[in-house]
């Protein structure tokens, strides 16, 4: 009878232990899984983001404001077109994110160091991001005067504070003519003075502010890489009337065409658009070319679902998007500044039969 009873328990201990066995290997391998899908992916995502127009209004402010000049009032939109961006530093994709945007048609997946360095820090990332866009507008104001005609003087100007600093001793618009006594005309003849003052320390500097010449000492600040700097963003040109760009969550070198193509707008008679609604992208260099950028298809994607009618884009890329041109957009190819205003005032007069298309 022992015997029996002591089988009878043998057998229950032994189907408990396999149990165990079975549970503890469920839990090990749901933890497992918990803590990958939690682990970060080397991936970034590219999805359809916000539009903007640059001819009007962001958080209740004028996108586009030009002071000491006669500007003409216009109709219709010309809006930028932004990407959304998921899985940049400070933001890591993790596994369910990934395979949700791997199934999503609207969205790219890049590997990380195709958008982003080895070991660049979130801040990096938005400093980066924040000169690219003042050196677009910078450009896209030189672009837009060359294109009417005006006159642009070359020189180094204060356009605002580098992102986490302050301006401090230089003030927006400040012309810089020399370091330390020394003349200076671009970047490369600046740096070695900085370099020179070494981060806390302190640089005399001359500038023209207002018109007239005024010696002031800025402070030498600590980059974010360590390396020593004014603190504030420089544009090399003098602009002979003010032009100011109110778009302070958006990044990149994008929107350079569309804040062209704005200014150009607002400075010559009548409506461009002759009321429609036109988007685009593209990079602007100070000559007027228009450069290839990246995300269009998501570009696209995102005009549209705003209501946009027509859309310029890099002539350079057409062979990216063949094929993906949502239905009811039509796709302008340019590849100069001059091209895209003839296309939007042919697009204002109605005139789209003999629009530029893509081969194929």
């Amino acid at each position: 009878m022992r015997c029996g009873l002591a089988y009878a328990a043998g057998m229950d201990a032994s189907g408990q232990r396999r149990g165990d066995l079975l549970a503890g290997s469920a839990m090990g391998l749901a933890l497992l899984v918990a803590t990958a899908a939690l682990l970060p992916v080397p991936y970034v995502s590219l999805g359809p983001g916000s539009v903007h127009d640059t001819l009007g209004r962001k958080d209740g402010e004028p996108v586009l404001t030009i002071t000491g000049r006669e500007t003409h009032p216009t109709t219709g939109s010309l809006h930028l077109t932004t990407v959304s961006v998921a899985g940049g530093p400070g933001s890591e994709l993790a596994l369910p994110e990934l395979l949700s945007a791997w199934v999503d048609p609207d969205v790219s997946l890049l590997r990380r160091e195709q958008l982003y360095g080895r070991d660049e820090t979130a801040e990096q990332a938005d400093e980066q991001g924040a000169a690219e866009m003042t050196g677009s507008q910078e450009a896209a104001k030189v672009a837009a005067l060359a294109e009417l005609g005006i006159d642009v003087e070359e020189g180094l100007v204060v356009a605002r504070a580098a992102p986490g600093t302050v301006e401090e001793g230089l003030r927006r618009g400040d012309v810089l003519l020399s370091a330390e006594g020394e003349p200076v005309s671009e970047v490369a003849d600046l740096r070695g003075a900085v370099a020179g003052a070494g981060a806390g320390g302190e640089l005399s500097l001359l500038v023209r502010r207002d018109g007239r010449e005024t010696e002031v000492r800025a402070p030498v600040q600590e980059g974010p890489d360590g390396s020593p700097r004014l603190g504030v963003v420089l544009s090399p040109y003098v602009m002979p009337f003010e032009v100011e760009f109110a778009l302070a969550d958006v990044i990149g070198p994008s929107a350079g065409l569309m804040f062209a193509l704005a200014v150009v707008d607002r400075l010559t008679p009548g409506a461009m658009t002759g009321g429609r609604q036109v988007a685009g992208t593209g990079s602007i260099s100070p000559d007027g070319q228009v450069g290839v950028i990246g995300g269009l298809r998501q570009k696209l994607i995102g005009a549209r679902e705003a209501g946009v009618e027509f859309f310029l884009a890099p002539a350079a890329e057409c062979a990216e998007v063949a094929g993906v041109v949502p239905d009811g957009l039509r796709l302008v190819p340019v590849s100069t500044l001059g091209e895209a205003r003839r296309a939007v005032e042919a697009i204002g007069r109605g005139e789209v039969d003999d629009l530029p298309r893509c081969p194929g």
